[in-house]
């Protein structure tokens, strides 16, 4: 029996689920997911949720189920992976010459690097200054997959085409 995977979900995909007809369904699915340790999120993700409105305030209240604990975000590895996103990925670091207001984004990085977690996000995989583009840092590596990819791996939705479909596409509004 293999390991099991644990997925750190970003902002962005727990945000644009909610376009799905779906959506209901795939937020009781990744809440028994959090719920079962598989699929978590760090701190910053749920305060960046904050600004998203009424549509996504229901989430608030399984904060505890989703959010990692306080000591796996914050050992001294995470310390270690974060210094390495700090130097080798300034792009994602507020306040230190990098461009992204989103804090979320280098704990992200760090947290599934030392705890070899798997990186959701709905930013390009081929992008330069993203989440993906850290996760392929020496010293980083880490997996790092989109949102639809995440959803049919763990069985939140049946059909996924990953050589035909953008996330954008997948998750807009009426689709599911």
């Amino acid at each position: 029996m293999g390991d099991i995977i644990i997925y750190l979900i970003d902002t962005n995909v727990l945000v644009s689920i909610r376009n799905r007809a779906d959506s209901s369904e795939i937020y009781s699915g990744l809440i028994r997911l959090a719920r079962d340790g598989i699929a978590w999120t760090v701190r910053q993700v749920f305060d960046e949720l904050k600004d998203q409105g009424a549509s996504l305030q229901f989430i608030q209240k399984y904060r505890t189920d989703f959010v990692i604990s306080a000591e796996q975000q914050y050992c001294a590895g995470v310390r270690e992976k974060m210094e390495i996103v700090r130097t080798k990925a300034k792009w994602l670091n507020p306040g230190e010459g990098g461009s992204n207001p989103d804090p979320a984004d280098p704990w992200l990085v760090a947290v599934a690097a030392h705890h070899k977690y798997v990186v959701v996000t709905n930013e390009r995989q081929t992008s330069e200054f993203k989440i993906p583009a850290a996760c392929r840092i020496e010293g980083i590596k880490c997996r790092c997959i989109l949102g639809p990819h995440f959803l049919y791996e763990v069985g939140l939705v049946k059909t996924y085409n990953p050589a035909h479909i953008s996330p954008d596409a997948f998750f807009a509004k009426g689709e599911g």
